[in-house]
């Protein structure tokens, strides 16, 4: 199992949803910005979400732009799918040739949309097909539940907006429960 990136017990002390996912977006960003000198963190809402992004391009940044981070809390109503959005929206395979897929930072049915909540993901974990990738889904559904705080983190190795690692984490009975998936390398 890969270590956290960063230390989420330790900013988990009983704070409500938005103050916890503030303290996530703030340490991810610190973190983010200290390995990269030349990016440009821009923080949004999207349909109930919160997004950091690095648009390095706007700085001159050797990384892709890219989704770092986001968070939620699951809404009670969620949105139709745009399959036809979803399905023109480019991505190259991984570098093996094999197909990825359009995988969500904030899942579907926990109200997350598309643009810079898709990203590269690798097929067996975003379909279930791998171990990890049955513990991926189980946690998908479970962010589902509305009133669900929700995080997920994208984790690179390199300047692409191809993420090697996955971190993803939800309130569990008052306790932050965050697990980590490989994304590369299959």
């Amino acid at each position: 199992m890969e270590r956290p990136s960063i230390d989420y017990a330790a900013l988990a002390s009983d704070l409500p949803p938005a103050q916890l996912g503030r303290a996530i977006l703030d340490a991810l960003g610190d973190r983010y910005s200290g390995g990269h000198a030349a990016c440009s963190l821009v923080e949004f809402a999207q349909s109930g979400a919160t997004y950091l992004f690095d648009l390095a391009s706007a700085v001159g940044g050797a990384q892709e732009d890219r989704t770092v981070a986001a968070w939620t809390v699951a809404p009670a109503v969620v949105g139709r799918r745009d399959v036809v959005y979803q399905r023109n929206f480019p991505l190259p395979p991984d570098p093996d040739g094999t197909p990825v897929d359009r995988g969500h930072l904030i899942p579907h049915l926990s109200g997350g949309e598309f643009g810079p909540n898709i990203f590269r993901q690798h097929r067996a974990l975003n379909r279930g097909w791998s171990e990890q990738g049955k513990r991926f889904r189980a946690l998908e559904r479970e962010a589902a539940v509305p009133g669900t705080f929700y995080f997920g983190h994208l984790v690179y190795a390199d300047d692409s907006a191809y993420p090697v690692m996955i971190e993803t984490g939800l309130l569990r009975n008052g306790s932050l429960h965050v697990e980590i998936f490989r994304n590369r390398g299959h």
